[in-house]
């Protein structure tokens, strides 16, 4: 029997005590934590609250993490502490923050929840900081409540704008000197917005206490309000109970891996909305085997794992069964480094959230009439599998399951970035297999993110110009996905990043990212591409998000994009990251040293030896993207040119990214050869056409560099 989730939660809203606004010592309302762990506490209440849509979560992101460099503890409700109930804990937080933000915009205009979450705090006497991040007129409540409240605008220059809030909110909360100037701040920029002509404030109306009375709904003697995106609406009508993690023996790395991976996969499968169960709340419907508990909780899947150690290694077993059936469905088997119990424990709660969100993702675009077992299974083996393996068991699906759109286009996708590494008598066939998967994919679901992620693996492996299939690609990403929709949106967003970097795009590459990660927290590798990109561009973050990643998951390719950000955006102190190396890689370790040593060098010819050098062993380690860097930088252009212009480069390029346009290559892109390549490549032709251009033709010192120049005279 297939279980059907249990009715829409609701959050409850405490109403606090009363904070006078402008208190000078606001800074000394301090959040107390819950769910502590190794890592400290994820999930901690703060100084600020900040309220949003779920469509500008990217914002808040960016927010959350501006504030957080200049040490301010701020909460929205992507960062639930794990294993604690999110009700509690949203509630929590904003009884304890005296300062509410709200970012504003046409999907927050429509929310009535986040209308009754400013009520809320109207009646509470926070401090509301209305931020506009769209330009658009508020309506009803809205309009009432915040009519005579000082704004922020920040629709234009967002970054900059939240940047320069987030000084003032810090220095606000901290108090001293600049606590009076950073009031006075937020009241300029409000009356800035006020002064505009035709202003949307030309009526402006005080608020009346009734009516935002009015806005809070009042239950059993406490304020409820029903988030969008809660529990059950949002994976397809499925819940899973998660039994955590299992500890095998008493070793300390053992029982510490394990209690930090329980602790991830909740936080994890939280951010996904995955309507899941705790292990506290199965542990309380009683005393039965784990699948019955299961079962009485109304539950469709169990989700458990273990970790133990083996000699140098821990290693995981991740399960998912069906609950009805009593059936295995999917298992992941995982090993890291013992020395690094964080690796497995991340690795392992990483694994677990995304093969839940994978299988409830093909579920939704399933026969919903027809699901069974059977077809769970199918679903379980394709996430389990990674890409270089899975083709067999997307056939199996299209074949056993003709009516589930993401099958094909996962099949096309996979068999075209395995393409390079068939023997050359495969190719032939696997194309026109993935042409005619494609083909499929387009026919059922036209507009859908794996579709897209399909043509794009098709174009890009024929070498198909940018022009041909990107602005499709953004096109399609215009669209704010559903919440089943999350991980094939954030992969499409990475991959859009990829490409827009390669265009010199940077900060559109960061913005691609950022939406990825908001969307796909289970995959660690957008996390240092939205590192590379905000690093290359100046933007916040970097060096912290790669310290964080480098000591929690650093493994495999992951590792080298870490270090070669470390190299030649200065983003991290490369030592952390070579503390961190697998084992696999140690062998290239004495190969990036040598090059740091040469970078250093003050003499041409000491760096012109050292530009050799490093060809030499980063071509042995088969490095493309470190050493077109390497020699730019190390004064080689004919070597960096001869690897640019290589046949297969471009596609390498996609298993890392684009170098072409970071500061490291600077010197390639002054050279007469780059604007040549750059028409070869089709990128001139997209920024003509596209009426863009890199983002280094913005500033002086690149703006007369020859593919600039080309692109202001139209040549």
């Amino acid at each position: 029997m297939i279980r059907r989730p249990l009715a829409f939660a609701v959050m409850p809203v405490a109403v606090t005590r009363a904070l006078v606004a402008g208190n000078r010592n606001i800074g000394q309302v301090h959040a107390s934590g819950w769910g502590s762990s190794a890592r400290g506490m994820r999930g901690m209440a703060g100084e600020i609250f900040i309220s949003y849509r779920r469509a500008d979560q990217a914002k808040a992101e960016l927010l959350y993490r501006l504030l957080k460099e200049r040490g301010v503890e701020a909460w929205y409700d992507a960062l639930l502490g794990a294993g604690e109930d999110w009700r509690t804990a949203t509630a929590g937080a904003l009884e304890k923050a005296p300062i509410f933000v709200l970012l504003f915009s046409q999907a927050a205009s429509e929310s009535t929840d986040i209308a009754k979450e400013l009520a809320a705090a109207t009646l509470e006497k926070k401090l509301v900081v209305p931020v506009r991040i769209e330009n658009i007129r508020p309506k009803g409540a809205f309009l009432y409540e915040l009519a005579s409240r000082n704004w922020v605008d920040a629709y234009d220059d967002t970054e900059a704008k939240l940047a320069k809030l987030a000084d003032d909110l810090a220095a606000l909360v901290k108090g001293g000197p600049r606590a009076e100037a950073a009031a006075a701040s937020l009241g300029a920029t409000a009356q800035a917005a006020l002064a505009k002509p035709k202003s949307f404030w030309t009526k402006r109306t005080a608020v009346i206490g009734a009516v935002v009375a009015a806005a809070v709904v009042v239950v059993a003697g406490g304020a409820f309000l029903l988030r969008p995106g809660s529990g059950a609406a949002q994976a397809g009508g499925y819940r899973t109970a998660f039994f955590g993690f299992t500890p095998t023996g008493d070793d300390p790395a053992v029982v510490s891996a394990a209690g930090i991976a329980t602790e991830e996969t909740f936080r994890l499968l939280n951010l996904l909305k995955v309507d899941v169960i705790s292990r506290t709340e199965t542990e309380a419907a009683h005393n039965g085997a784990a699948l019955e508990r299961a079962d009485e909780l109304g539950a469709s899947f169990a989700l458990s794992g273990d970790i133990r150690r083996e000699g140098d290694l821990l290693k995981s077993t991740v399960r998912v069964m069906d609950v009805s059936t009593r059936t295995m469905i999917g298992q992941i088997a995982l090993q890291r480094r013992a020395d690094k119990p964080s690796q497995i424990a991340y690795t392992a709660g990483s694994a677990s959230a995304r093969m839940i969100g994978c299988i409830e993702a093909y579920i939704a675009r399933d026969d919903a009439a027809t699901l069974n077992a059977e077809a769970f299974a199918l679903m379980g083996r394709a996430c389990a599998t990674d890409l270089n393996d899975a083709s067999t068991s997307y056939r199996e699906l299209m074949q056993k399951r003709p009516k589930n759109s993401l099958a094909p286009a996962h099949l096309a996708d996979s068999l075209m970035w395995r393409l390079p590494q068939l023997p050359q008598a495969q190719r032939p066939a696997a194309i026109v297999e993935a042409e005619a998967a494609v083909k499929r994919a387009e026919e059922m679901a036209p507009d859908s993110y794996a579709t897209a992620l399909a043509r794009v693996a098709f174009a890009v492996v024929q070498k198909e110009p940018p022009l041909a299939w990107l602005p499709r690609l953004e096109e399609v990403l215009a669209r704010a996905p559903k919440p089943d929709e999350a991980l094939m949106f954030a992969r499409a967003s990475g991959t859009a990043g990829q490409q827009v970097m390669e265009l010199g795009r940077i900060k559109d590459a960061a913005r691609y990212f950022s939406q990825a990660v908001i969307n796909d927290p289970t995959y660690p590798n957008l996390e240092y591409y939205r590192s590379v990109a905000q690093a290359a561009s100046g933007q916040f973050g970097a060096k912290d998000s790669l310290d964080r990643l480098v000591e929690t998951r650093a493994v495999g390719y992951s590792w080298e994009i870490a270090l070669t950000a470390a190299i030649f955006l200065n983003a991290t102190d490369p030592e952390i990251v070579f503390a961190a190396a697998p084992a696999d890689v140690k062998d290239v370790i004495p190969c990036y040293r040598d090059l740091i040593a040469s970078l250093k060098a003050t003499d041409k010819q000491a760096r012109l030896a050292g530009a050799k050098r490093a060809d030499v062993c980063l071509t042995a380690f088969d490095s493309p993207h470190v050493n077109i860097q390497a020699q730019s930088m190390l004064g080689d252009l004919d070597r960096a040119f001869e690897i640019f212009d290589r046949p297969d480069f471009t596609v390498f390029m996609w298993n890392y990214w684009s170098p072409i346009f970071l500061p490291s290559t600077k010197a390639m892109r002054a050279d007469p050869r780059f604007l040549t390549v750059a028409q070869k490549l089709g990128f001139v032709d997209y920024w003509k056409q596209t009426k863009t251009q890199p983002d280094v033709c913005e500033t002086a010192e690149e703006r007369d560099f020859p593919v600039c120049v080309a692109l202001r005279e139209g040549g």
